[in-house]
């Protein structure tokens, strides 16, 4: 058996599975109180939601369907990857569904989290994924900037290799004519 392996294809599986240990979306926010500057950084992975200011992280309770069912998508994403990079036969209609599926994730999880955010209470009208201003937090002004963060942008590049991958695939070789 010749096992001729698509290494794009692995490596577009293995930066999806590296995504998922990144914040997918960030929020930093900034004041000075009192001559004394702070900080905090609220982040979002596809199954959690975390904020840290002066060095204490903790979870934040947030409704995160669309993060799970990217995280899902992204798993099997990554698997098919894997699996079609091995595969002759069936491995190029793997490398594409997997590459699709890591493309639904990011619009999963952009689309979601956008609706997620304007409908938050306490947060300012006008927050989505990529900004930056001011809002007063009790009494004070606080400046904000959002932005989708590395595991997003690399879940966005393992799709892009996926579908390298799927268009470099190689066929699998004739069998050679029966002697006569």
């Amino acid at each position: 058996m010749n096992l001729k392996l698509n290494y794009i294809g692995i490596i577009a599986a293995i930066l999806a599975f590296i995504s998922l240990a990144l914040p997918w979306w960030t929020m930093s926010m900034s004041a000075t109180i009192m001559g004394m500057s702070y900080t905090i950084d609220a982040s979002v992975y596809p199954y959690q939601a975390r904020m840290s200011a002066m060095g204490v992280s903790t979870s934040v309770p947030m409704n995160l369907w669309f993060g799970w069912a990217a995280l899902a998508l992204v798993i099997i994403g990554g698997v098919l990857a894997i699996v079609g990079s091995i595969l002759l036969a069936k491995g190029k209609m793997l490398l594409l569904v997997g590459g699709i599926l890591a493309l639904l994730s990011i619009i999963v999880f952009a689309v979601g989290l956008q609706g997620q955010l304007s409908t938050t209470a306490g947060l300012p009208t006008g927050i989505g994924l990529f900004g930056s201003g001011s809002m007063s937090f009790m009494g004070t002004t606080m400046n904000y900037s959002t932005y989708l963060s590395f595991g997003f942008w690399l879940a966005l590049v393992s799709a892009i290799l996926a579908f390298i991958a799927w268009m470099r695939h190689p066929i699998a070789e004739a069998a050679p004519p029966p002697p006569k």
